[in-house]
């Protein structure tokens, strides 16, 4: 990707990011509470702050204005640092400068991250090839963009089933559920082998077994289906539900109402409907989580806050929150309940203390990217997070040490798949993920319509979470890699 284009991006997000301030209210920290604390400072900038960045940027790229660039894209780096757009526009810039050591460093540090790159694709990287380092990086970032680790396919949602979002399985009926944004349906499939051995599966994909159990036609309230939660011991199947644009019956007088609807996991049946109170915001409960009492937490992937619903109570209220949040997406409990962990997209993972609420980042070593998750799941005191918001979409198990405060290890499960295109979320399933392996997010417009009909099928892959070998990630590995880092950086 060359620069100008990726500038040209930079200006769009801009303004949205722009308009989007216009509505920020200043009192919103008072509303929020117990929000994260000075530790992640670097990162808790606002929406304005960002969007400036975002514009001097952009500005910036004029003939004769690398430098500005540079100084914008740096800062927009340290905003967002696990975005690896900016770290790949900041190496072509720094080259342009001539500033060719903190051009392989910021290289080094996307490799260590094990991201993938072509960096031959790159005309302004030319100043760099004529050192050894680069054709060694090169190689290196190429070799990362290649498939790694096992999964089997267990099912596929036909193209007729536009745009599923969420998956959640039933182990006392081996029933699969999957629920759809376009049509608002909540699909289910019998019979699903998710544990049978790799060599036994059926990878065809021929017949997706799916059919309805819930649809806006038999449940009202129903909308685009965000996520859905199997809730085996009160028999209950929870869905997230509210009205997106790609929603097929969206209705603008809709837009920013969102509830939980909890439905007989027998017969699907409506139980009962939990409605987030309006309060002029814009509001879409996405990822869902359940604590051993029946207590639903539930991420707001259009305003930054948690939402919990507890035993008895009427309606979702507001759990913690922070207004520097960008994107919430998936979120995990704890085995002990203490800490309820959550995925931003741009800035990482967090968790708040379940008792205090208070909030923290989730520590871990500077060569760990956790940007761009959307699915985030526990598993004997490790967390498993689907990351595609990187170059090469992956799934990975982090090993938390024992306050579960910091990850202390990690283990590809399966990266780069051939079936991966934009896996997003899944469900646990004893030892194994089970989740979709690709999206149509990016292959419809607006309202839902795909671009190119028919949709292509969506793979839904099973992992074994506890066979992936770990990495570890401590001081001494962290030592090495900065000394080889300095060993072979030319001097600039």
């Amino acid at each position: 990707m060359k620069l100008s284009s990726t500038m040209s991006t930079l200006a769009l997000a801009a303004a949205a990011l722009v308009a989007t301030t216009l509505t920020v209210q200043p009192d919103a920290t008072a509303q929020l509470r117990n929000g994260i604390g000075p530790e992640r400072a670097a990162a808790a900038v606002s929406p304005a702050d960002f969007a400036r960045q975002m514009i001097d940027a952009r500005a910036a790229y004029e003939p004769d204005a690398t430098v500005r660039c540079a100084a914008a894209l740096d800062n927009l780096h340290a905003m967002r640092p696990f975005n690896a757009d900016f770290m790949r526009q900041l190496v072509v810039a720094y080259a342009s400068l001539g500033e060719t050591s903190r051009a392989f460093n910021m290289m080094l540090r996307m490799q260590q991250q094990g991201l993938a790159e072509d960096w031959d694709s790159i005309d302004e990287l030319e100043p760099l090839r004529e050192y050894p380092l680069y054709e060694h990086l090169n190689a290196l970032m190429t070799e990362a963009g290649k498939p790694f680790g096992r999964a089997r396919q267990i099912a596929a949602l036909d193209g007729d089933y536009p745009m599923p979002e969420a998956l959640a399985f039933d182990a006392k009926t081996g029933r699969l559920f999957a629920g759809t944004v376009h049509d608002g349906y909540v699909l289910v499939r019998t019979g699903t082998p998710v544990d049978e051995p790799e060599e036994a599966s059926d990878t065809s994909g021929s017949d997706s077994g799916f059919s309805v159990f819930a649809s806006p036609d038999t449940v009202t309230g129903l909308k685009a289906v965000i996520d859905v939660l199997v809730d085996e011991q009160r028999g209950h199947l929870w869905v997230a539900t509210g009205s997106t644009s790609q929603y097929r019956a969206a209705r603008a007088a809709d837009f920013g109402r969102t509830s939980l609807i909890k439905l007989d996991l027998e017969s699907g049946e409506k139980l009962g409907e939990y409605r987030v109170l309006p309060d002029g915001k814009p509001h879409l409960l996405g990822a869902m989580t359940q604590a051993a009492d029946g207590t639903i937490y539930a991420t707001d992937s259009l305003s930054p806050v948690i939402y919990r619903l507890e035993p008895g109570s009427d309606r979702p209220e507001v759990f913690a929150g922070n207004p520097m949040f960008t994107s919430l997406r998936g979120l995990a409990l704890s085995a002990d309940e203490k800490r309820l962990y959550f995925a931003d997209y741009d800035l990482g993972i967090f968790f708040f203390e379940t008792d205090s609420r208070r909030g923290s980042v989730l520590r871990g070593p500077e060569t760990l990217n956790l940007g761009g998750i959307d699915g985030l799941y526990s598993w004997q005191g490790s967390l498993v997070a689907i990351q595609n918001g990187i170059s090469p979409n992956r799934i990975l198990r982090l090993d938390l040490d024992e306050s579960g405060t910091s990850v202390e290890s990690i283990a590809p499960l399966s990266v780069a798949l051939p079936e991966f295109d934009t896996p997003t979320f899944g469900t646990m399933v004893d030892n194994r993920l089970v989740y979709l392996a690709a999206s149509h997010w990016d292959k419809v417009g607006e309202n839902g319509q795909p671009f190119d009909p028919p949709l292509p099928a969506i793979p839904v892959l099973s992992s074994a979470v506890d066979e992936a070998e770990n990495l570890v990630v401590g001081k001494e590995m962290l030592e090495q890699l900065k000394q080889q880092g300095r060993a072979v950086t030319p001097e600039g």
